[in-house]
């Protein structure tokens, strides 16, 4: 049942993208768990300007502050606002017993807030003149919030369901593990730099573990390697952007990580078992 109810969120958020909607999840934190690293592939924004921004020198590392911000921000109803370069985006808070469990965003517009225009002018600045052209890409035709809430309620009570199977789930269950806990965290981090070299001296700096002990972590949480796991989740990302958008592919491969589109075309054949060039073509939509 539990799987069950995870890839029907899964397959509608898809089913939402497919047709249109920049539709993803933040918030969730550990809730969810066992589920949170399957949930945390759909939490990064997929449009093309968000990558830009990401592997961008002047604004790496900002969306990551931007997240955490929003994190931090106590949201009680839906809200209508920009990120730091003006691309504007729908939040939904979803509500369990009066506590935020989960955010839905709807993003990837632009020119209903006068502040959006501001900000996108002040980062093109900083910027290559690609900024300006993935900005004008980001869609002016808002949908209204009616129609919004209309096509996200049944997401939301899909969450709901899996929310609580969660807490089913962890009272029959003893407190998570330390590594555990330490997996979950190396993947929230993964999760945000994959776009930027990660290595496992790097990771073992990060969350203040010796390379052997993260390495060992890795192995008994989910049997696998940091390697394996960062490209897992580079191709993840380059999956949605393929299906999504019209990036070409070498600039996906970099987007999301690759220092090599040949190697790239070649690690994705290898997990897929089509090269990117044919993915694209039998699953996205928009070309």
């Amino acid at each position: 049942m539990d799987s069950d109810i995870l890839k029907e969120i899964l397959d509608y958020i898809d089913f939402l993208r497919e047709a249109g909607y920049f539709v993803s999840l933040s918030g969730f934190g550990d809730k969810f768990e066992p589920f949170t690293s399957k949930l945390l592939n759909y939490e990064i924004h997929i449009h093309s300007i968000c990558f830009f921004l990401k592997r961008n020198e002047s604004t790496a590392g900002k969306c990551v502050l931007n997240k955490h911000k929003l994190n931090d921000t106590v949201i009680t109803e839906p809200l209508y606002s920009c990120c730091y370069a003006g691309v504007e985006e729908y939040v939904i808070p979803i509500f369990y017993q009066n506590d935020c469990i989960m955010r839905i965003n709807i993003s990837g517009y632009r020119g209903k807030l006068e502040k959006s225009k501001k900000f996108a002018s002040r980062i093109a600045k900083a910027c290559n003149k690609n900024f300006n052209r993935l900005y004008r890409e980001l869609s002016t035709s808002v949908p209204t919030l009616e129609n919004v809430m209309r096509f996200i309620s049944p997401l939301r009570c899909m969450i709901i369901q899996l929310y609580e199977h969660c807490q089913a789930l962890k009272d029959d269950a003893s407190e998570p593990s330390v590594t555990k806990q330490i997996y979950l965290k190396a993947l929230h981090y993964i999760n945000e730099h994959y776009m930027q070299p990660i290595s496992c001296d790097l990771l073992s700096a990060e969350l203040n573990y010796s390379t052997s002990y993260i390495q060992y972590v890795f192995k008994k949480e989910a049997n696998t390697t940091i390697k394996a796991q960062v490209n897992k989740t580079r191709l993840s990302k380059a999956k949605h952007l393929l299906s999504h958008t019209q990036t070409s592919i070498t600039d996906i491969a970099y987007d999301c990580g690759f220092l090599d589109s040949n190697y790239f075309s070649t690690a994705f054949k290898n997990k897929y078992g089509i090269s990117p060039k044919n993915y694209r073509l039998l699953n996205n939509k928009h070309l």
